[in-house]
């Protein structure tokens, strides 16, 4: 059965609210019964029709093509299937994400994978600020699951993270892992200032050595951890290819804050 497609007929001007295009909701129904449903705009409420040719019939695979920095939502609140947007994706991508996988061959806007609880989401592109991070009205952030950033990603990434895994494969900005819980983050580039602010527990692993750590982290010395060669398995069966190896320096803090996370600097 081929897979349920939604093609961007032309840029829209105005952001568009695609949360309610999700294997989840989908399920039964026919192509042309979906592109009646009515889709929220920033000028009033117009059809799925409107904007997009919608094709196919499997509902559990949702394919989104031609996207751009406008089309907000994609994937929030998704439990099951699969969607790939082969283009650009707005703000709150895989929002409240609680199972399935989604995956952007471009870009991400603000709030990626934002209070995420399961489910993978890859990115290949860049991401804007707070992705894994909190949404508005939320006490923690990414609270499980896997985030896998291919680009770079804006300040605040996993903001109060309670769960789960994040990966970035380029630079991040400032605040990256500020008052995590919990979760491990692995930087595979640069971070800006105050990295790992008011952590409280949880893993922050660096390729390279940030440019500033903040007075408030123990230095305990460089460490064998065994646990490196394991993440490097899961993350290789996951096509994510990087070397850990197995030595650290290790920085126990926030001691600010619980003080009970780490930052590992690999050798």
């Amino acid at each position: 059965m081929s897979a349920l497609t939604f093609e961007l007929k032309q840029a829209p001007e105005e952001p568009l609210d695609l949360s309610a295009l999700i294997p989840d909701r989908l399920a039964g129904m026919k192509a042309k019964d979906i592109a009646g449903l009515a889709l929220p705009t920033l000028a009033g409420t117009a059809s799925v029709g409107d904007y997009f040719k919608v094709t196919g019939k499997d509902a559990a695979s949702l394919r989104f093509l031609g996207t751009t920095d406008r089309c907000d939502r994609i994937g929030a609140g998704s439990s099951e299937g699969e969607i790939l947007v082969d283009g650009d994706a707005g703000a709150y991508l895989g929002a409240k994400f609680k199972g399935g996988t989604l995956e952007v061959t471009g870009n991400a806007a603000a709030y990626a994978g934002a209070a995420m609880s399961n489910g993978t989401i890859d990115i290949k592109g860049n991401v804007g600020e707070r992705a894994g991070g909190l949404t508005v009205g939320e006490v923690h952030g990414m609270r499980g699951g896997r985030l896998f950033i291919g680009g770079n990603a804006g300040p605040y990434l996993a903001e109060r993270m309670r769960r789960g895994l994040i990966t970035v494969g380029g630079d991040a900005g400032e605040y990256a892992g500020a008052r995590v819980v919990a979760g491990t983050i692995l930087f595979q580039g640069k971070v800006g200032r105050n990295a790992g602010y008011g952590l409280k527990r949880g893993s922050l692993i660096f390729k390279k050595k940030p440019k500033q750590i903040l007075p408030t982290y123990a230095d305990c010395g460089v460490i064998e951890f065994t646990y490196l060669n394991l993440l490097e398995r899961a993350l290789k069966a996951d096509g994510i290819k990087v070397r850990l190896g197995r030595e650290a320096q290790r920085l126990m803090g926030d001691m600010a804050a619980l003080g009970k996370g780490e930052m590992l600097i690999l050798r």
